[in-house]
Formats: C-alpha cells, structure tokens, sequence
C-alpha cells in the first residue's frame, strides 16, 4: 500500500471489487440551498470523439473544449468545428493531466515518475499556453513535494504494527506497521481563482496552491480513510485470516477539484488500498483552515465532479460506468446518468460535458528520467491514429439544475473564462 502511483495506475487498482469502507459519518454541508428538484439529464450530443485517455479537459466560450490526451501527453483544442488542434505536447514519456482555462490562458500539468519515490524520476510541472500559443512553466510542482511532502503529517496503514508471526503471512508489497506520508508527485486537476491556481496532486494526497510568481502553498491535506477488515475483506484480498477486526488507513488520493456556492472546495476522492480500495468520497475543504469534512461517499471510482448553483454535486464514477448526483443538503448519491467509463466533468450554461471511455485502449507512459521541458513551445508530434473511442458528450441539464457555477472553464473563485484566443 504504497503511495499511489501514474494518473490511473491508481485507478486502474481500483477496478477491483470495491469494499464498505468505515469513516466518520457524512458531515454535511454549511452551504444548505433552499430544496429544489434533483437535475435530470437531458439530451446527449457527442461533441468530440476520437480521443485517448481525456483524463481532464476545461470548455472554453462558444464549447471549445481544451482537452488532456494523458497517456500519449497532447493538450488538444478543440473547436466548434470538430477539427483538433494539438495547443501543446509534452516531452516522451511525460503524461498530460490538470486542464484549466482563465482569461484565455491554459493551464496544465506535465508529468512522469509518479509513484517512483524517486525525485530523479519524479518530475511534474505546472505549465500555461497563453492565447498566443506561447508556452510557459508556471511551476514545478515535484520539487515542491520532494522539499515539503506535506502529507508526512499523515499516518497510514495498520494502526498498530502486525505481530510478526501475522505479519509474515501478508501479501507481498503490503507493510506490517504504519508509515506516513511518502514523497511522491502525481498532480490530476487544477482550479483557477483569485490567489493562483490550485492543484489536486493525487501522489501528494493534498491541495496546493500556485501563486503567480510561481510560490507553492499547501492549502489542504486530505485525512486518511479508515477501512475496518471484515473477514470477507480479509479474503477477497488476500489477507491474512488475523487481520479481520483491524483497521487500516488507506492514502485519500484527491482526483478532482471544484469551488461550491458556499466558497469551500469539494474535492473527488479515490482511496488507495491493496488490490482493490474502499468506495470513492467527496470532501468539503475550507481553503482558509485547510479543515475537510466528508460530504458522501458509496462511489465506484470517483474521479472528477462539477458542482452547480444550487449546491448539487455531480460525480463520475470511473468503474461504474455511471455518473451521480448529490442533491444539495444530502449526503447520499443518486443516479444521474449510466454512460461508460466516464473520467472527467465540468458545467458550463445549461448542460453538463463528460468525457467517456475513458480507458478504452492506451497505456500510461512508463515512469522515466527524461529531462523536463523546457519553456520553448515543443515541436508536436504528428496526431496520431485513432487508438479507441474515448469522446467528450454534451448532457442538456433541465432549468431545475440552477446553471453552471465556475464557468465550465474550472475558473473558480470568480474568475470566468472570457473566450479569448478561440
């Protein structure tokens, strides 16, 4: 139960029978909307498609959709047109993660070596191509991490070191005794607002934010989720009959990022776990405090949300092919909409955009020691052929949903997207 590795090698772990996990009960939200229907889904229209691994995308004005091919490293544009435009690529064996437009500026990250512990191989970026086409590093996000690791607040694992005639019968990369927080950099969503941008790092297990001159600050770090091991855990997983009755406190792997009405942050979380994982969370942060507090839980892979003006929480569910709504004021998930493998979301006007298939053939990059990119533009490769039919849909959302809240463009904190540079 290391520190959760590459953009989806997280998540592809997870894909395995999900466990009833034991954290503290719902919290709630400070934010309580006057009650209002629960938003229906309307028609669905594919505005994109041919797509590999669109882990993270942002909707400009007028749809444009600025999109993450992660596992081959694009940042493709896209307009209402349909013709696809490479905006920015990143160096070979780099993934692309952490679309988010402001102002007619993209930002992205860049990445490799997550999951390696190894700050040689681990290197992610924060990086911008601006209207013009020029392209920036805002930040590196993994010297950052390698300096501070924030979550080495964190103790995870068994609670109490295992005896060792139980610790000797466990599964192989699995620790007898607690650790805390691992150095380890795999950012997957980014939020701009009036203090900088704010990333989700999935390897950090925290909320930082990156200031415009480039400064990084822990906003938040995500607390560990406790799992109780049942016996029935304790088999599927191949675990040790002696570990029934304990507990273990699995990494929260933040995977996406949004502001709500009220001000605070909600955060998507997939917990890491060996073999397999407890059911993904929302969380409620408040970026003042850095405080979080579960709002629900129960979901098959959570792996992106969108939040509109009413306080409603919409979730992809990654491994169950399904994306979710949680009313205002409630803490239980409901049926939104079933679609396949849907990875990302994001609100803009009256309709919802997901990206799914998400998986659907490509392969993450190996973790390697290239050397970063540079600030110069990189020479993109030629697009290549179509490896899967992973798209982006347009889900038309009743006037009940109450409208987008951060722009679809993820410029939260009141930072719309003004359309430049389409």
């Amino acid at each position: 139960m290391k520190k959760s590795s590459p953009v989806l090698a997280v998540l592809a772990a997870t894909a395995a029978l999900g466990l009833a996990a034991a954290p503290a009960s719902a919290g709630g939200r400070h934010h309580t909307p006057s009650p209002s229907p629960v938003p229906v889904a309307g028609e669905v229209t594919m505005v994109a498609d041919s797509l590999v691994s669109p882990l993270s995308f942002a909707v400009g004005r007028g749809g444009t959709l600025d999109v993450a091919q992660s596992f081959i490293g694009l940042l493709t544009r896209i307009t209402d047109d349909g013709e696809p435009e490479v905006i920015a690529a990143a160096p070979e064996g780099y993934g692309t993660a952490s679309v988010s437009r402001t102002r007619g500026t993209t930002y992205y990250t860049v990445g490799t070596g997550a999951g390696t512990n190894d700050p040689a191989a681990n290197i992610t970026l924060l990086q911008s191509v601006d209207q013009d086409g020029t392209i920036q590093t805002v930040a590196d996000i993994s010297a950052f991490e390698y300096a501070e690791n924030p979550d080495s607040i964190n103790t995870y694992g068994f609670e109490q070191a295992l005896p060792a005639e139980c610790a000797a019968q466990l599964p192989p990369g699995i620790g007898a005794s607690p650790y805390t927080g691992l150095p380890d950099s795999n950012p997957v969503a980014s939020l701009p607002g009036f203090g900088g941008i704010i990333v989700a790092d999935a390897g950090m297990n925290a909320l930082i934010q990156v200031g415009d001159d480039g400064a990084i600050e822990t906003v938040a770090v995500l607390p560990p989720v406790p799992l109780t091991i049942t016996a029935d855990t304790a088999a599927a997983f191949g675990l040790p009959a002696c570990t029934a009755g304990l507990t273990y406190n699995l990494e929260p792997v933040p995977t996406d990022v949004e502001r709500g009405p009220d001000g605070a942050l909600y955060v998507t979380s997939l917990p890491g776990g060996p073999e397999g994982t407890t059911p993904g969370a929302v969380f409620r942060v408040d970026d003042s405090t850095g405080e979080s507090e579960l709002v629900a839980t129960g979901f098959a892979g959570a792996t992106g949300l969108a939040v509109n003006d009413n306080g409603d929480i919409f979730v992809a569910e990654l491994f169950g092919s399904r994306i979710s709504v949680v009313p205002a004021g409630s803490d239980t998930p409901e049926l939104f909409l079933e679609v396949n493998q849907p990875a990302a979301l994001e609100l803009r006007g009256d309709a919802l955009y997901a990206s799914v298939d998400a998986l659907v053939g490509g392969t993450p990059p190996e973790p390697g020691t290239e050397e970063p990119p540079t600030q110069e533009p990189p020479e993109p490769p030629a697009e290549p052929e179509p490896l899967t039919g992973s798209s982006i849909i347009r889900i038309s959302l009743d006037d009940n949903c109450g409208g987008y809240h951060h722009g679809g463009g993820h410029s939260g904190n009141g930072l719309h997207d003004d359309g430049s540079g389409e």
